[in-house]
């Protein structure tokens, strides 16, 4: 289930107006967030009893480039997950290219729903987010129903691909009001709730059963909030993920728990884009080497060095500006 991620986006509406979902909601070229959390995945097996797996999470989600997406104004979003466990061989990066697009005052979004590939993803293009929100408000993402066929229980298994249909696929606006994170104390956020419910058949289920019946799930559940402040973007999410198999005299359960805060709201550049051949996320031990002179911000957006070298640095997240190229890095 790590791939099946839940999203905030929107309805429909007539005409198209450029930037009036994306602005409204604070999705603009060259912002972006840093933000911090835990996850932690748990599968229990009756007779073997339970794997946990526990991370923290650091992730930057930066706002990078204009397009055209099917005929309508589209924007282009990095989001760079870095997650260690307490085993520090644990550590892994990845990074992902999300596109938003807008009809009007609906903000819609590729949603990432498994892998087919090693290298390519499959997505759902949903309805994400009506604007302006609206406390009541409700909407469907407009997947349920459809079958999903890929890689989605992450046990890169592509020769025997899992099988997903929501049958709820629901968005409610739930309330507004302040919130207080790591980067601030916010008013008017709004708090979102998607409510994913469906039927999912996991060839890790099947491989460990045998049984290609029982490789479908009793129960599959994703209950998933943000926390939006128009103008800016979200400063907090939160997930709560289950499902269930049953075979013979054996129970099979996963679970998922996860929340993330915003620690840092940067505004770099305009279509600043480091080449590609450089990377854009670094993890580094003490502080980082600048080959030349630039300047280091915290997640609070301050400027923490300027020059080059070496710099020693506390632990935490760092956006670098160095010359034309604009780089993130975690610091243990």
């Amino acid at each position: 289930m790590r791939y099946v991620l839940a999203v905030v986006l929107l309805g429909a509406f007539g005409g198209t107006l450029y930037g009036q979902a994306m602005d409204y909601l604070g999705i603009e070229v060259g912002t972006m967030g840093a933000y911090q959390g835990l996850s932690k995945d748990s599968t229990y097996i009756s007779g073997s009893g339970s794997s946990v797996g526990e991370y923290t999470v650091v992730e930057t989600l930066r706002v990078d480039y204009d397009f055209t997406y099917s005929g309508y104004p589209a924007r282009g979003i990095t989001r760079t997950t870095y997650a260690i466990s307490p085993d520090a061989a644990d550590t892994t990066i990845t990074t992902m290219i999300d596109t938003v697009y807008e009809i009007a005052n609906d903000l819609h979004r590729l949603m990432v729903i498994g892998k087919t590939s090693d290298t390519t993803y499959l997505k759902a293009d949903v309805l994400a987010l009506q604007t302006p929100l609206s406390v009541g408000a409700s909407w469907t993402l407009g997947i349920a129903g459809t079958t999903f066929t890929a890689d989605i229980d992450g046990d890169t298994n592509y020769a025997v691909p899992d099988t997903l249909i929501f049958n709820v696929d629901s968005v409610y606006v739930l309330s507004v009001g302040s919130m207080t994170v790591p980067a601030g104390t916010f008013d008017s956020v709004y708090t979102i709730y998607i409510k994913l419910r469906g039927d999912f058949w996991s060839s890790a289920v099947y491989d460990g059963t045998g049984s290609s019946s029982a490789a479908w799930s009793e129960v599959m559940m994703r209950d998933y909030y943000i926390y939006w402040v128009p103008g800016l973007g979200y400063v907090k999410d939160s997930l709560y993920q289950y499902a269930s198999w049953s075979y013979l005299f054996v129970t099979i359960e996963n679970y998922r728990w996860s929340a993330n805060e915003l620690t840092g709201y940067f505004r770099v550049g305009a279509k600043e884009a480091p080449p590609p051949s450089r990377p854009t996320f670094i993890v580094s031990e003490g502080g980082i080497y600048l080959e030349r002179r630039a300047t280091v911000y915290d997640v609070m957006g301050r400027v923490v060095f300027y020059g080059d070298g070496f710099v020693s640095l506390p632990r935490g997240a760092y956006l670098i500006r160095e010359g034309d190229r604009t780089y993130r890095v975690l610091v243990r």
